[in-house]
């Protein structure tokens, strides 16, 4: 997916209120400042290996959403 499929996944969702685990150690206290910081990231960069993990995480939270957190 592309920074604005992203965009468009988030938008008008309700976000889960307080931290949340993506997966093992990685803790999102703030989800609607870890979803602006990481779609900047993926619209700044140009490289695979920069975006790669960056829409892991974006995936990550997505299916966790989904699943009801």
């Amino acid at each position: 997916m592309k920074a604005e499929d992203y965009e468009a996944a988030f938008h008008g969702i309700q976000l889960p209120p307080g931290p949340i685990e993506i997966s093992q150690g990685v803790i999102v206290k703030d989800v609607p400042l870890f979803i602006e910081k990481e779609l900047a990231i993926l619209k700044s960069s140009s490289g695979d290996r920069v975006k790669e993990p960056v829409m892991w995480r974006l995936d990550k939270l997505l299916a966790l959403i989904d699943k009801g957190y």
